[in-house]
């Protein structure tokens, strides 16, 4: 049985971004890559939070969070790059977030 595990969180053109990588013992190393799953929410920038980070951003949390954070799984993972610049973000962004994938 595998399982998602988180290989970046961070913020990237002012959305909080996670990359998972789905792990699994039963993985012969394919040639089709990892599973990847990146999500991506506005941040909010509420200033009177007390549970804020150390630049004043965090990911809005609960039910909003959900309605507005966008999950790509792209298959094959080549092709996350252009799922993220469809989605908004800058192709040198993509490219970051991209290169957190391992290969």
């Amino acid at each position: 049985m595998g399982e998602w595990k988180t290989v970046y969180e961070d913020e990237v053109e002012e959305r909080w971004v996670t990359v998972k990588v789905y792990e699994s013992e039963d993985d012969m190393g394919g040639d089709e890559g990892p599973a990847v799953r990146v999500t991506a929410a506005p941040i909010d920038n509420d200033e009177g939070d007390p549970e804020q980070n150390g630049d004043g951003q965090t990911p809005i949390a609960g039910l909003e969070a959900e309605d507005i954070s966008i999950t790509l799984e792209p298959d094959p993972v080549e092709d996350l790059e252009e799922e993220l610049i469809a989605i908004g973000f800058s192709p040198v962004a993509a490219t970051w977030i991209a290169s957190k994938v391992p290969v």
